[in-house]
């Protein structure tokens, strides 16, 4: 069975108008499990209340009340809630561009930018940061609702606020790190499954990604297949289709322009491929929407 790794357009989700601060949140109760997933906002989750299991760029850990997890753009994730206390999160996307606003947020840019990395993409608060945290949630979602003067300025600063706990409880962590990462390490599976995530819209084909990363056409062939059980290009054009068909349905580019858009070399492969995989053309899958 082909794992799917669903792509999220957290902007039309959303329904973001011009103007707007890039940002969306919801408390959310989680009675069915959240199947893998991966968007192109950041994303801020809390657990309020319930219990499950969370899975982030391969990596499964039990999350309960307190629980917090921070993810990048394109970090891959599922959720499993337990059906006898299921989970209720607080949840908030935003652009990357938020957190670097201010000169005055670059040291705590720079340590957010190392999540999944150097730093942890998880932890459980303790009692008086999850109090804090709480609050915090309450707040932002009731701003959100509202239509008060300087609403967004304020939702800017409790999203930094939030940050800074989540950053803060990894304080003893963050000062174990060395200085710089070890540029020859390899990388895992799931870093090369979230390289491809974060250079699909690029020129990448297998034998460019053996290069970058340093391995054999095979480990990948056998990578994907283990993992997602997939070919290689077969899995890039079906991120570039997903992202294709979300600009189809939410915006009024070109299809010439979404081809190249979303990382296609030419218009004729892109129809090809579109139509393989969705069974219309993409004028046809627009026109659906209308």
């Amino acid at each position: 069975m082909t794992v799917f790794i669903e792509y999220e357009d957290s902007v039309s989700y959303a329904s973001l108008k011009k103007g707007q601060l890039p940002f969306y949140c919801k408390f959310n109760l989680i009675k069915n499990d959240i199947l893998l997933h991966h968007h192109d906002y950041l994303e801020l989750s809390y657990v309020i209340n319930g219990y499950g299991t969370e899975t982030l760029n391969g990596i499964t850990h039990k999350i309960k009340p307190g629980s917090i997890s921070f993810l990048l753009p394109h970090h891959i994730h599922e959720i499993h809630s337990n059906p006898q206390t299921p989970l209720q999160l607080f949840c908030c996307m935003f652009d990357i561009s938020l957190i670097f606003e201010s000169s005055t947020d670059a040291e705590l840019g720079r340590i957010l930018l190392q999540t999944g990395n150097k730093l942890p993409s998880y932890n459980d608060l303790n009692e008086s940061e999850a109090l804090e945290m709480n609050q915090l949630c309450r707040t932002l979602f009731n701003e959100y609702q509202s239509s008060n003067i300087g609403k967004y300025s304020v939702i800017r600063s409790k999203v930094i606020e939030a940050l800074v706990i989540y950053a803060r409880s990894h304080s003893a962590t963050i000062h174990t790190y060395p200085n710089h990462l070890n540029a020859n390490k390899k990388k895992s599976d799931w870093e090369i499954i979230q390289f491809v995530h974060n250079n699909y819209l690029n020129e990448l084909t297998q034998d460019e990604l053996c290069k970058k990363i340093d391995v054999s056409s095979a480990y990948i062939s056998r990578l994907f297949k283990k993992l997602l059980n997939i070919h290689f290009q077969d899995y890039i054009h079906t991120l570039r289709v997903r992202r294709a068909s979300s600009l189809l349905l939410t915006t009024e580019m070109s299809i010439l322009d979404i081809s190249v858009n979303s990382g296609f070399e030419s218009f004729r492969t892109f129809s090809r491929v579109f139509k393989k995989q969705t069974g219309m053309s993409p004028r046809a899958f627009r026109q659906t929407s209308s």
